[in-house]
C-alpha cells in the first residue's frame, strides 16, 4: 500500500465506484409479501387484545365488574390506543412486525412514515370504528325517544278541545307572523334535517354496513393482488411494508385469492341487481293489485316478494307472504354458531341463547360472548327448558 492511497477499511465497492465515478446506491429492500403482512397484522390483533384484557382487568380491580362491563368498548379503545401508541407512534415496530422482519414505509423511496402519517393510522385503526358505532347507537336511541314523545304528544292534543285548538292557533299564526326571523329559520331546517336523520338512520344502517363490508373486501381483493394494504386504515395513511429480512429467492404470493374474491364480488353484485330488480318488479304489481291500475278482471295478480318468491295471499291491497314468516320465526330459532336449530337452548349473562354445546366448546376456547365479547364462564350459562323459540 503506497503512502496515496487511502485507509484499508475501504471495500472493494467503494473503490470501484470511486474509480468509475459513480457513487453507490442505498439497499433498496422488497416489498413484504402478503403472508408476511398478514402474519403480522394477526399478531398485533393478538398483542392487542392481551393488552385490553389488562386493562379491562385493572378496571375490574378499580371499578368492580359492572363498571367493567358498561365501559368495555372505551375499554377496547383504550387497550388498541395504548398498544399502536407506544409502538407506532413511538416510531418503532410493533411485536407483529418485528417477529415478521417487516418495516413500515411511505413512499416509494422506502423513508419512514412521518409522525402526522402514523397518528393518522392510529386514529384510523382504533379511533374512527369506536365514534362510528357511538353515534350511530345515539342516534338510534334519539330516534326511539323522539317516537314515544310523539306518541305521547298526539295522545294528548287528541284530547284537548277544540276551542283551545283554535285559540292557540291564531295565537301560534300571530307569533309566527311577529317572530320568525332568519336565524330561526336556519334553525328550524337545521331542526327538520336533524329530525329526518334520526327518522331515516335505522334504514341507513344496514346500507352502511353493507358498504363496509364491500369496501372492506375490495380494499383485499386489491391487497391480494398488490400486496400493499392490508387494512383500510394503511391504506387512508399511505403506509405500506418493505422485508428487511434474509432475502428469500420464492417468496409466496396470494394473486389467486384476488381473483376468487374479484369472482365473489361480482356474484355478490349480481344477485343484489337481481334482487332490487325483483323488489321493482313486486312493488308494481302490488300497485296494480291495490287498485292504482284498472284491471279487466277480478281474479287476483300473483306477487313476487324480493326473493323472487311468488306470495301466497293479498289481502285488501296489501301482500301477505306466508312462507317469509315462517322462515322468519326459524330464523331466530337459529344458533349463531352452528347456524342450525338451536338443540338445548342456552342464555349468556348477557342475553344471548345458543346449542348447550356451541357455547360450552365456544367457552373453552374464548371465555366470551361470541356476539358482544362478555366476558363468561362455565357456571353463568343457563339452559333454557320449555322454550318455544
Amino acid at each position: 500500500m503506497s503512502a496515496g492511497d487511502p485507509a484499508g477499511d475501504v471495500g472493494p465497492s467503494s473503490r470501484g465506484g470511486a474509480r468509475g465515478g459513480v457513487a453507490t446506491r442505498p439497499r433498496r429492500f422488497p416489498t413484504a409479501a402478503q403472508p408476511e403482512v398478514m402474519r403480522a397484522a394477526e399478531k398485533d390483533d393478538s398483542y392487542a387484545a392481551h393488552v385490553t384484557e389488562a386493562c379491562r382487568d385493572a378496571f375490574r380491580h378499580l371499578f368492580g365488574t359492572r363498571v367493567a362491563v358498561a365501559y368495555q368498548n372505551e375499554i377496547k379503545l383504550l387497550g388498541q390506543s395504548l398498544y399502536y401508541l407506544l409502538t407506532t407512534g413511538s416510531g418503532q415496530q410493533t411485536l407483529g412486525e418485528e417477529y415478521c422482519d417487516i418495516s413500515q414505509v411511505a413512499t416509494s423511496h422506502g423513508l419512514p412514515p412521518t409522525p402526522a402519517r402514523r397518528m393518522l393510522f392510529i386514529l384510523y385503526q382504533t379511533t374512527v370504528p369506536y365514534l362510528a358505532e357511538r353515534i350511530s347507537s345515539r342516534i338510534i336511541s334519539r330516534g326511539i325517544y323522539l317516537d314515544d314523545s310523539q306518541h305521547g304528544y298526539h295522545h294528548e292534543s287528541d284530547n284537548s278541545s277544540g276551542g283551545i285548538a283554535q285559540s292557540s292557533t291564531n295565537t301560534d299564526d300571530s307569533l309566527a307572523s311577529l317572530s320568525f326571523s332568519t336565524p330561526s329559520r336556519l334553525r328550524s331546517r337545521a331542526h327538520a334535517f336533524w329530525l329526518w336523520i334520526v327518522q331515516k338512520w335505522p334504514s341507513m344502517v344496514p346500507l352502511g354496513q353493507d358498504f363496509i363490508q364491500l369496501a372492506i373486501r375490495t380494499n383485499l381483493m386489491f391487497f391480494y393482488f398488490e400486496g400493499l394494504y392490508y387494512h383500510l386504515s394503511k391504506r387512508g395513511a399511505g403506509i405500506h411494508y418493505v422485508f428487511i429480512g434474509k432475502p428469500m429467492n420464492q417468496r409466496p404470493r396470494y394473486q389467486i385469492l384476488g381473483i376468487f374474491l374479484l369472482i365473489q364480488l361480482c356474484i355478490l353484485g349480481a344477485e343484489r341487481l337481481r334482487r332490487s330488480n325483483l323488489s321493482s318488479i313486486a312493488s308494481s304489481i302490488n300497485q296494480i293489485s291495490s287498485g292504482s291500475y284498472p284491471l279487466s278482471t277480478g281474479r287476483s295478480v300473483p306477487v313476487l316478494n324480493e326473493d323472487g318468491n311468488i306470495i301466497s295471499d293479498i289481502r285488501h291491497g296489501k301482500a301477505v307472504d306466508l312462507a317469509s314468516g315462517s322462515e322468519a320465526s326459524s330464523s331466530k330459532s337459529k344458533c349463531t354458531l352452528c347456524l342450525s336449530t338451536r338443540q338445548n337452548p342456552t342464555a349468556t349473562t348477557c342475553g344471548h341463547v345458543f346449542c348447550w354445546n356451541c357455547i360450552m366448546e365456544w367457552c373453552n376456547e374464548k371465555p366470551e360472548c361470541p356476539l358482544c365479547r362478555t366476558p363468561i364462564t362455565h357456571s353463568s350459562l343457563i339452559c333454557i327448558y320449555h322454550s318455544d323459540f
